[in-house]
């Protein structure tokens, strides 16, 4: 081999080199390649506003365990939440209190998607009313009397009160807590005009807190954890109303919105918690998703005032 080709040869191989030290991804590298595995990188997910206190601390402790992932989420009524689900590819997963109906799986299944459905806890809708109310005890067919419209007044609950027409507060128009309610207790029937929504369960619960004729309805997580400063000046300020199933003076047939009771079906207005996962690999979503599912997870999950669903259950009291 001449000098000349040699050179050639040495040149070329160099040149190589530089290049690929340069441009280490520059052939056969998709620009569209996903980017997260399950601890790391940035993924969108979407929530109820029901479940922002527990949805918040389970992101807190994730992303500090790993700290090269990081998770956006936005926070909305339940009905936007499906709908953004549905519409964007982005999000990997949603956090809402029901399962797909049937038309949103056949749209996903028409999309080549297949979303898992993840039960992650059992929520209580809890019902709260100012300190100033003498009434935090109701009869499960009282509570439906109120939301069908049939019991207006705070006298017709107790005859001795001395509050005047109720004002029954919701979180969102559209939100999970107003489904729940509609579903469950009014059968679809229309709330009566005392009835109306704000824009926030925090909205909710500053509202009960100064108006003594208020009862507001917010999902149990909002009042639960102790350990919250936040949580603690809620309940300074409302009562939690306990719930019985039958007509009774004896407050020992009246429940609280308690892990317990919600584990015995004593508490009579409880829904599940799911994640609907959309992400067709493993990637972060997915090891959000069993993080959440996990010990770790499970137990913010007990923290936070919900039921969960793997691991044992406590008697947190307001």
């Amino acid at each position: 081999m001449n000098l000349t080709l040699c050179n050639t040869i040495w040149k070329r191989a160099w040149l190589g080199i530089l290049l690929l030290a340069v441009f280490p991804f520059g052939c056969g590298q998709d620009k569209n390649s996903p980017t997260d595995t399950a601890t790391s990188g940035s993924i969108h997910i979407v929530a109820d506003d029901a479940y922002k206190p527990v949805i918040e601390a389970e992101i807190k402790v994730f992303q500090a365990l790993y700290v090269n992932a990081h998770i956006n989420v936005k926070y909305e009524t339940e009905d936007s939440v499906v709908k953004d689900l549905m519409a964007s590819d982005s999000i990997r997963f949603a956090v809402v209190s029901r399962k797909l109906n049937k038309s949103e799986e056949d749209y996903f299944h028409s999309k080549n998607y297949f979303p898992e459905q993840i039960k992650i806890a059992t929520d209580a809708m809890a019902l709260i009313v100012n300190n100033n109310n003498p009434d935090s005890l109701l009869t499960l067919d009282k509570v439906k009397a109120i939301f069908n419209g049939d019991d207006s007044l705070w006298t017709q609950v107790n005859a001795k009160s001395k509050l005047d027409k109720m004002a029954v507060v919701f979180d969102h128009e559209n939100s999970g807590n107003s489904h729940y309610i509609r579903d469950s207790i009014t059968h679809g029937k229309k709330f009566p005009g005392y009835c109306f929504a704000l824009n926030s369960n925090t909205e909710v619960i500053n509202y009960v807190s100064k108006n003594p004729n208020a009862m507001g309805i917010i999902s149990v997580n909002w009042i639960s954890d102790n350990y919250d400063s936040t949580v603690m000046r809620f309940l300074s300020n409302v009562k939690v109303v306990g719930i019985s199933h039958k007509e009774s003076t004896n407050i020992n047939d009246f429940y609280q919105p308690f892990q317990a009771y919600l584990k015995m079906n004593q508490y009579p207005l409880c829904r599940n918690v799911y994640i609907i996962k959309r992400e067709s690999r493993t990637g972060l979503g997915s090891g959000f998703t069993a993080f959440i599912t996990g010990e770790k997870g499970q137990r913010i999950v007990l923290r936070a005032g919900l039921l969960p669903a793997t691991v044992p259950t406590e008697i947190i009291r307001y």
